[in-house]
């Protein structure tokens, strides 16, 4: 399955950054041309920090044009003949460890239950509900979630254990990470196998809501704020907020 790092060159168009010629792409597929597996697009900007870093390589190696480096660049996959967002956000070294250690994953994702961020839970199981391997965990987990943002506390049924000594939550976490049978007793036998995709979205799941969240209490925290923004002259050629200047 071919997937594309692009970037829009207007709006509604998006075009196919050649990401294989960079001497930081590493190919452990088949593919061909400038199509590249999920996880060879994940390896590559993993290479940088941030997206800053990303912009910065891909201007020195030709790879994006001068007019291009304040475009939205995305992952996308070509589907009749046109490039359809199938995933969202780009990872980089910070999420380096939960990629090589998904039990990381699921462990944050367990630490925002114990956070009493009840809120996290249910859009979860929201934004999993029609994923096959968990289907029907994932109705479970968003009913406990409700019932804790009513009860001001963790519902009791997050503390039940299925025989693998795991709750609905971290059941529904190993559900999509891993593969896995299960038998006719009901019980659920994991493999090491991993299910590279999900791992991908679970990730950038979370790093959309955390940013998200963060986003949200500085805009609260600015409603108290008595003291005007100070501004400055824009100086010529400065750019202006959330545009990237590629040369500092």
């Amino acid at each position: 399955m071919a997937y594309y790092l692009t970037v829009e060159k207007r709006k509604g168009e998006y075009t196919p950054l050649e990401i294989t010629k960079s001497k930081y792409f590493a190919r452990i597929s088949n593919l061909k041309n400038n199509g590249a597996t999920l996880e060879e697009i994940d390896i590559f900007t993993m290479m940088f920090n941030d997206e800053h870093e990303l912009r910065k390589t891909l201007f020195k190696e030709k790879l994006l044009e001068m007019r291009d480096t304040n475009r939205p660049l995305s992952i996308r996959r070509l589907i009749n003949n046109k490039y359809k967002k199938v995933t969202y956000d780009f990872l980089y070294q910070g999420d380096m460890e939960d990629v090589m250690d998904p039990s990381r994953i699921i462990d944050k994702i367990n630490d925002k239950l114990y956070q009493n961020d009840f809120r996290f839970i249910e859009k979860l199981a929201n934004h999993y509900m029609e994923y096959y391997e968990c289907s029907s965990t994932a109705p479970e987990v968003r009913n406990y979630a409700c019932e804790s943002i009513r009860l001001g506390h963790i519902s009791p049924y997050f503390s039940i254990r299925d025989n693998n000594q795991d709750n609905v939550l971290t059941r529904m976490a190993k559900l999509l990470i891993y593969e896995y049978k299960e038998l006719p007793n009901g019980n659920i036998i994991y493999s090491n196998k991993v299910k590279y995709r999900n791992i991908h979205s679970l990730i950038a799941f979370i790093k959309n809501y955390n940013k998200k969240y963060q986003d949200e209490e500085n805009k609260q925290i600015s409603l108290f704020e008595e003291d005007k923004p100070i501004t400055k002259k824009r100086k010529k050629n400065e750019p202006l907020d959330g545009q990237y200047s590629l040369f500092d």
